[in-house]
């Protein structure tokens, strides 16, 4: 089990000794005389955006001088560019590479498999000056040439360990690159959303001992267990009951064999989806964000300008074969019925939720895809630093509040936001880095926990009793 020694010894050996070993390869000191080093800069990067996410370089030099370095904020302004984006990059690369996880006792269901991998990615949109570092995919009609990168995470839901977080274009499809060819374990299980779907991964998946449990794509061609090919539609569209167990084949030509489980919804809970997916849903702007300048138009998700200053609306719509579906909820899976039932099958999807809310603390809290400054060379440090923050923050999670089945990860991060001077004045020397982490961790054991529900079970309530899924 991660300890509190490991976690301070992870953070020193990142934050400290690895960002005074790249200060010179990356190009951020070149003199010897200068002031502001690697260590320095990482810490008060890190911590600094912690606290304040929306940090000026006003903010950011006084918590360089908190550190015990005094510099003008014209030379914090100068010290973003190429080479403070390769530090603050590789420290981020390399502490991916750390292996910190909980080993509490873990969800009888949970411990069925030799762990349970959570993976999603999103997109964070960029000026369009980063368009060459970080090309797009080039939506739109004509197509933009606005810049962007995508951010997958795989995360082990039992231990809590992230396996890796991969920063790419945003022009790289999602099922694609080293996020999908790093191998699972054998006899775990990967969760993911139809996005990953690709029929001759999931082959080979089956074919080496490795379990998979996606939602299907409405268009798929499907062979029931007749051997009659036909829709996802008209092959629901002769079941009675509640709840749909059948094994089936999956794809036109590849005819992969899995088991299609099915729950029939309740018209209440089909007329709310229904009207979620054709409502509007606005979002805060996203981009480059001066907190206290009114005359200047605010950039929206889109990463266009909004002249009034409005929130961005997006409006959802779904395809005429997914309408058709409304009325279920549709999963597909390679787990033989002896290893998960029908509503424990539905109990495991409803656990991907936890990655999405791991995109919500990024984007809402951490403000990963909102910026104070339009230089390019300060955004993309930033992203990395912010990044860096957030697995920090898990690091403190794993140790006294992951093995929590009612663990919270925003009420986790709110406890780390507000210790964050005290860990960086730590690194400095100021008090003992396990002291600090100690009472972090102390602070989050007492008091990050979400509160049973009773009529909607909160995702803890149903790894204990799955059969609550049918409420």
């Amino acid at each position: 089990m991660s300890s509190i020694p490991q976690v301070s010894e992870a953070m020193k050996r990142i934050l400290t000794q690895r960002a005074s070993d790249l200060e010179r390869p990356t190009g951020f000191v070149q003199r010897s005389t200068a002031q502001l080093r690697g260590a320095i800069f990482a810490q008060a990067m890190v911590f600094g955006l912690l606290a304040n996410p929306q940090a000026s370089y006003s903010h950011l030099r006084h918590v360089i001088g908190s550190l015990g370095v005094h510099v003008s904020r014209q030379a914090v302004e100068q010290r973003f560019d190429a080479h403070a984006v390769a530090l603050v990059r590789q420290l981020f690369e390399e502490a991916t590479g750390q292996v910190i996880q909980s080993e509490g006792r873990i969800p009888d269901l949970l411990a069925r498999f030799a762990g349970v991998f959570l993976q999603d990615g999103t997109r964070i949109s960029l000026p369009d000056s980063l368009a060459e570092q970080w090309p797009g995919a080039g939506d739109g009609n004509p197509p933009t040439a606005q810049g962007c990168l995508r951010v997958q995470v795989r995360l082990n839901y039992a231990s809590g360990h992230w396996q890796g977080v991969w920063v790419q274009p945003g022009r790289e499809g999602e099922a694609t690159g080293e996020a999908v060819d790093t191998p699972l374990p054998e006899g775990a299980l990967w969760i993911v959303d139809s996005g990953y779907l690709h029929l001759a991964r999931m082959r080979q998946m089956e074919k080496t001992g490795r379990f998979f449990l996606l939602p299907p794509r409405a268009d798929l061609v499907f062979l029931d267990p007749w051997g009659v090919r036909c829709s996802l539609k008209e092959l629901l569209s002769k079941q009675t009951g509640e709840w749909v167990d059948l094994d089936v084949q999956v794809g036109a030509s590849e005819q992969l064999p899995v088991r299609l489980v099915a729950h029939r919804l309740s018209p209440e809970h089909v007329q709310e989806r229904g009207k979620r997916r054709c409502q509007q849903h606005s979002s805060p702007p996203k981009g480059a964000q001066r907190p206290n300048a009114t005359s200047h138009p605010a950039r929206t998700r889109a990463g266009k300008r909004d002249h009034h200053g409005h929130r961005a609306r997006r409006e959802h719509r779904s395809s005429h074969k997914q309408m058709d579906l409304l009325d279920w909820t549709i999963l597909m899976t390679n787990a033989p019925r002896e290893k998960l039932r029908c509503e424990e099958v539905l109990v495991l999807a409803r656990c991907r939720w936890h990655i999405e809310l791991l995109w919500k603390w990024g984007k809402q809290i951490v403000k990963v895809d909102t910026w104070r400054s339009e230089k390019p060379e300060r955004i993309v440090t930033e992203i990395f630093a912010k990044w860096l923050g957030m697995l920090i923050t898990h690091w403190i999670t794993l140790l006294d509040c992951w093995h929590d089945p009612r663990h919270s990860t925003v009420k986790a991060h709110q406890v780390v936001q507000w210790m964050a001077p005290v860990l960086a004045l730590s690194l400095a020397g100021v008090l003992a880095v396990e002291c600090a982490v100690e009472r972090s961790a102390a602070a989050m054991q007492r008091g990050c926990q979400v509160q049973p529900r009773r009529k909607k079970p909160a995702t803890f309530q149903l790894l204990a009793a799955p059969q609550l899924i049918k409420t």
